[in-house]
């Protein structure tokens, strides 16, 4: 199948460790940004949709709060034939004593085999002879995000509606007593439409509609304005 990601796979018996735990930590960390990508998707459908978005809804996020590893591997000791890893151990040795850095001119590495069932059986090799290795992940929390939330927005609703307007989406507008456009309460069908403002403390986006409640058959408008720059994204428009 030339989608199947393990068509072009090839298994290899032996790498560095260190190469082996930032394979794990990176396909958990694809793992998990696949479950913060199908919440922002989410996210945007509730914002964004004419029915849900009155009530602030806020998607589900899904995490691995810790993920424990066990590894059963077979380990050796190799030299390292990399010359940067040569030259910057005996440097950094000779700077603390000088015999010392003569005799890592040579420096090693763990080389890890995975004690598969081709592995033993191509090596015949004593699964009973492993080292276990046991490895647990644990996120940490960025900082500063969960105080977003609290911070109030830049811009206020008029200035968003007014970006909004400006923008290439095709709202139904009107005129107010100064001229200037506002958003109309019907269409040319007689359609009632209804016009919302509404502001995402997470993501920092100001998510402007305007629909028909009577009418789905009416299309909505649907704008992002990013609270911190003004900058206008059209998400939907006729």
């Amino acid at each position: 199948m030339a989608n199947d990601p393990l068509s072009n796979a090839l298994e290899v018996f032996s790498a560095p460790i260190e190469q082996l735990i930032s394979a794990l930590g990176q396909g958990i960390a694809q793992a998990q940004h696949a479950l913060d990508l199908n919440s922002i998707q989410t996210q945007e459908e509730l914002d964004t949709n004419p029915v849900l978005s009155p009530f602030h809804l806020q998607a589900t996020w899904y995490q691995f709060p810790r993920v424990d590893l066990q590894l059963k591997m077979s380990l050796s000791v190799s030299e390292d034939q990399t010359p940067s890893s040569a030259n910057t151990v005996s440097s950094r040795a000779s700077l603390q004593n000088p015999a010392l850095g003569a005799l890592l001119l040579k420096p090693v590495r763990i080389v890890a085999q995975p004690v598969s069932a081709s592995y033993q059986t191509h090596f015949n090799y004593d699964a009973q002879a492993a080292s276990v290795i046991t490895l647990s992940i644990v996120p940490v929390p960025n900082p500063g995000n969960s105080d977003q939330i609290t911070v109030p927005p830049k811009m206020q609703p008029s200035a968003v509606q007014a970006a909004a307007l400006a923008s290439a989406a095709k709202f139904v507008t009107a005129k107010d007593g100064q001229g200037n456009a506002i958003p109309a309460i019907t269409d040319g069908k007689g359609n009632a439409l209804r016009f919302d403002v509404n502001f995402n403390a997470a993501a920092r986006l100001w998510y402007v509609l305007q629909f028909a409640p009577s009418n789905s058959a009416v299309p909505s408008v649907v704008v992002a304005v990013d609270d911190a720059t003004g900058s206008v994204r059209v998400i939907s428009t006729p």
